[in-house]
């Protein structure tokens, strides 16, 4: 077996500036804002959160746990199938660096210690998107689409193209990429990576599916997703040999339960099915944009804000309380299947699993295409067009604001969603329980460890992973030559 490069890759065909790629982290100013509206004193009980203390410290030659203790806890409560509100979410646990070539697809790992461990021929020409969730790594072209486990470099190949990959609400467990005519897709599971092409497991013709409007359980095994071309919504499930058929819309699914919607006028009629396709029961409220479901029942939230409960053995419905955030657009379920964040023409709205409106967020909406949330945070911004656009950070247990700050999108994240890196005019800004740290630096920030203790940024023409704790005298890694999208995942 050939030995791994060195270190210093020159793969780009440039001779690398190795002064210029370990030169410490060039701060020329690192401030601090108390901005958080909830109590920053690291409370562990917030599941997930950022605590310095127990972050992972980036040196020379590696990135090790501080603290194992720290981070054993922190894995046990984030994804761990338990009954938290985190069920779905990834771990925040790392040890694998997954670097993308964005022109040869050629798929770098490396080690905590930046050491390469693996080099894979993924097949994939100028990739258009990757991600990756555990060993599953999901890598889209033009022209294919491959799935690659991280850890035994076993290649899945399908001759589909792809633009982008997308996570369907209610799970970060499962990846989608879909075909641009959105007649097909790969999904692929993280945790067991089990692979479905719906060409040869739901063939349906004249198909047009609304993968970025999927839906899935907690686990991420079970994905509702609404065929529009057919007037119907189709179950795809790891665990079931054959997919289900449904009327109506998709809008909510759980382990045992489907809900769909038919809207008519202003009117709705609620379906509630088995996994088989048997039907439970039926209820009747006004059009719905949103819903999930709970312990309550089916919690929906109608076109006018209207949260109604529904209960799903009888069909019963109660009306509670009306959002004040203009016209429903859409509502995407937390991880955890337990809050619903809700869009609307003039704000976003958190709803807990009973039904209550936990906190509004006036003049705001989800960052990105979708919600960016994580196992226990979310982020907003402002409008394109606000005057001082402004970026917020807040809880999905209790939605109160643990950060805000001036900085634009793109936004990065960790796994918890409570640590969030935003473009600012010169460097970037995070956002933590802690507060807003500033980073005044030429660097340009790119991806985001899953623990938010430090950040692959761009510099002279090369990749480095840094520290993000200022009170840490830490010292970059070398990640090789830009042109690489870069990943990070427990394998």
């Amino acid at each position: 077996m050939p030995s791994p490069p060195d270190l210093f890759d020159d793969e780009d065909g440039l001779e690398p500036d190795r002064e210029a790629a370990l030169q410490a982290p060039r701060r020329a100013d690192v401030s601090s804002a108390a901005t958080s509206a909830a109590d920053a004193s690291g409370d562990p009980g917030r599941g997930g959160g950022p605590n310095y203390l127990f972050r992972r410290a980036v040196v020379v030659g590696g990135v090790v746990a501080v603290l194992a203790t720290a981070s054993i806890v922190v894995g046990q409560l984030i994804g761990s199938g338990s009954q938290d509100s985190t069920s779905g979410a990834v771990s925040t646990d790392w040890n694998r660096v997954v670097l993308v070539d964005d022109r040869t697809g050629r798929v770098i790992v490396d080690d905590e210690q930046g050491e390469e461990v693996a080099r894979i021929e993924s097949g994939v020409r100028n990739p258009t998107a990757s991600a990756v969730v555990d060993s599953t790594l999901i890598v889209a072209g033009t022209d294919n689409v491959v799935v690659v486990d991280v850890g035994s470099e076993s290649i899945e190949e399908f001759d589909l193209g792809s633009e982008a990959i997308v996570r369907p609400s209610g799970s970060a467990l499962t990846l989608l990429a879909p075909a641009p005519d959105s007649g097909r897709a790969v999904l692929a599971h993280g945790p067991s990576g089990d692979v479905i092409d719906t060409d040869t497991f739901a063939p349906v013709v004249g198909a047009r599916y609304e993968f970025d409007d999927a839906r899935s359980s907690p686990s991420g095994r079970d994905v509702l997703v609404t065929d529009s071309g057919n007037f119907q919504s189709v179950l795809v499930s790891f665990d079931r040999d054959e997919p289900s058929f449904f009327p109506g819309l998709a809008l909510a699914v759980d382990a045992d339960l489907v809900i769909t919607a038919q809207n008519v006028g202003s009117d709705a009629t609620i379906n509630v099915f088995d996994h088989t396709g048997e039907p439970v029961t039926t209820g009747r409220t006004s059009s719905v944009r949103a819903g999930m479901i709970t312990d309550a029942g089916v919690v929906l939230v109608t076109v006018e804000g209207v949260v109604v409960t529904m209960s799903t053995s009888s069909g019963d419905t109660s009306d509670g309380a009306r959002l004040d955030i203009g016209t429903i657009e859409s509502g995407s379920v937390t991880p955890g299947g337990d809050r619903l964040v809700v869009t609307g023409a003039t704000g976003t709205a958190l709803v807990g699993a009973d039904g209550a409106v936990i906190a509004s967020y006036p003049a705001q909406r989800p960052a990105g295409g979708l919600p960016l949330i994580g196992s226990t945070c979310f982020a907003t911004v402002t409008a394109d067009d606000a005057a001082e656009p402004q970026i917020t950070v807040a809880d999905t247990i209790d939605g109160s604001v643990l950060a805000e700050a001036s900085g634009t999108e793109p936004l990065l994240s960790d796994a918890s969603g409570c640590t969030v890196v935003a473009t600012a005019p010169s460097g970037y800004e995070l956002l933590s329980a802690e507060g807003v740290s500033q980073f005044q630096t030429d660097d340009t920030a790119r991806s985001l460890s899953l623990d938010g203790a430090a950040v692959a940024v761009e510099r002279d023409g090369r990749l480095a992973l840094t520290g993000l704790d200022p009170d840490a005298s830490t010292d970059p890694i070398d990640l090789g030559p830009r042109g690489r999208t870069v990943h990070f995942t427990q394998a």
